[in-house]
């Protein structure tokens, strides 16, 4: 069963990884009509989330599933796709638009003035790093990943667990 699963995962991590790397291609341009589709994609994806951990249940489980085995499922299928997202972040902001994070950094500052935050020096250095080094952020974006995908295999879990009837043998 476990071989199963992180098999199936990669799997759909990989469709999920394309999913993910087209939303943040489509919220990158900056571009009121594309963060509309970039919207719709991360609707998609919980969709697209259910709908698989749905189909694991049914076809590799047998029709059930526990509320562990989902979430760890859902779980492995976001942190996958989010590495593949990754990679993606960073080929895109290394060599396609290298001014990307720079302009994520100020708008960043922005919202944090605004605010009235203030930084010491080395918290701003940490911050301005993440910011305008490829890699770290892309990382970054990997520890997102982790996150929402525990946020939504927790939900998603309920809804696809699917016990063995006292009735059956």
């Amino acid at each position: 069963m476990q071989q199963n699963i992180t098999k199936s995962a990669k799997f759909n991590g990989l469709i999920v990884g394309v999913l993910l790397s087209l939303k943040f291609i489509l919220s990158a341009q900056k571009l009121n009509f594309m963060a509309f589709l970039a919207l719709f994609i991360s609707i998609l994806i919980i969709v697209a989330l259910y709908r698989m951990a749905i189909r694991f249940r049914d076809l590799e489980c047998g029709g059930t599933i526990k509320y562990k085995q989902a979430l760890l499922y859902i779980f492995l299928i976001y942190v996958f796709g989010s590495i593949i997202s990754a990679f993606v972040i960073l080929l895109y902001t290394s060599f396609i638009d290298k001014s990307y994070l720079g302009s994520q950094f100020n708008v960043l500052m922005k919202i944090y003035d605004s605010m009235k935050m203030t930084f010491d020096d080395k918290s701003f250095k940490a911050l301005e790093y993440l910011y305008t080094v490829p890699a770290p952020y892309a990382l970054l974006n990997v520890f997102a990943g982790i996150l929402s995908g525990g946020f939504w295999g927790l939900i998603l879990a309920g809804f696809v667990k699917k016990e063995k009837s006292i009735f059956e043998e």
